[in-house]
C-alpha cells in the first residue's frame, strides 16, 4: 500500500507560481521588410524591485517566417529559483500562445527557444512576447 501512495505522489504534475513581475514584455515587427535589431528588456522580482535578470528576442522583426532566438538569462544568485520559463505570444486576431524555453544544459539560468513569426503575405503586425518565470510550489507534508 505505502508502494502505490509513493508512486501517485511522484507522478503528481508540480505545481508552479509565477516568480517575476506581471507584463514583462517586448514588441516585434511581423512583417517588417527586413530583419530588424534585437528587443530586449530587464526581468524583475514580483514585486518588481529586484531586477533578477533579462530577456531578449533576436531579430526584433522581420518577414514573414524569420526564426526568432527567444533567450531568458536569470542572474546567478535566483537561478536556483527558477523552475520554468515561458514566453507568452499575443498575435492580435490570430490569438495566444505560450511555449516553454529550454534550460541550458549548464543549469546556469539560461533558457531558449526559436520561435518562428507565421502569417499571410503581405501582413504586417505587432506581436507581444511576454516573459515568465516561474517556480516551483512544494506542498507540505502535513505528517497525516
Amino acid at each position: 500500500m505505502l508502494g502505490a501512495l509513493l508512486a501517485c505522489e511522484e507522478d503528481a504534475e508540480p505545481t508552479y507560481e509565477q516568480y517575476n513581475a506581471d507584463d514583462e514584455s517586448v514588441v516585434i515587427e511581423v512583417g517588417a521588410d527586413e530583419e530588424l535589431a534585437d528587443v530586449a528588456t530587464s526581468l524583475h522580482s514580483s514585486t518588481g524591485e529586484v531586477e533578477i535578470g533579462a530577456a531578449r528576442v533576436g531579430p526584433g522583426g522581420g518577414p514573414i517566417g524569420t526564426l526568432h532566438a527567444v533567450i531568458v538569462e536569470v542572474f546567478d544568485e535566483y537561478a536556483s529559483d527558477i523552475a520554468r520559463a515561458s514566453v507568452r505570444t499575443a498575435s492580435g486576431d490570430r490569438g495566444e500562445d505560450e511555449y516553454d524555453l529550454d534550460a541550458d544544459s549548464t543549469g546556469e539560468g539560461i533558457w531558449k527557444i526559436e520561435i518562428q513569426s507565421v502569417g499571410e503575405e503581405g501582413e504586417v503586425r505587432e506581436d507581444t512576447l511576454t516573459f515568465r518565470l516561474w517556480t516551483e510550489v512544494v506542498e507540505e507534508d502535513d505528517g497525516g
